[in-house]
């Protein structure tokens, strides 16, 4: 299993909220993610990163922003 960060952006809170989670796929993490945004009327949106490298976003529309493997971000 892969260690993953998850920031939650909440309404009204300058610095997002910090929470880690374990994954050994991609559709658990998806799952995961949609819990986290579920979990309060507060939580907004969703950044899952492992390690720097941004995995995807999600937000309360359900949107979500894959990032390209091959793009590095710091």
């Amino acid at each position: 299993m892969r260690t993953y960060r998850f920031l939650i952006h909440n309404a009204g809170s300058a610095p997002p909220t910090l929470m880690f989670e374990f994954a050994s796929d991609e559709v658990t993490l998806q799952s995961l993610a949609e819990k986290a945004l579920a979990q309060s009327p507060h939580h907004l949106a969703v950044e899952i990163r492992e390690e720097d490298r941004l995995v995807f976003s999600l937000d309360r529309n359900g949107a979500t922003w894959p990032v390209k493997r091959d793009q590095i971000l710091n």
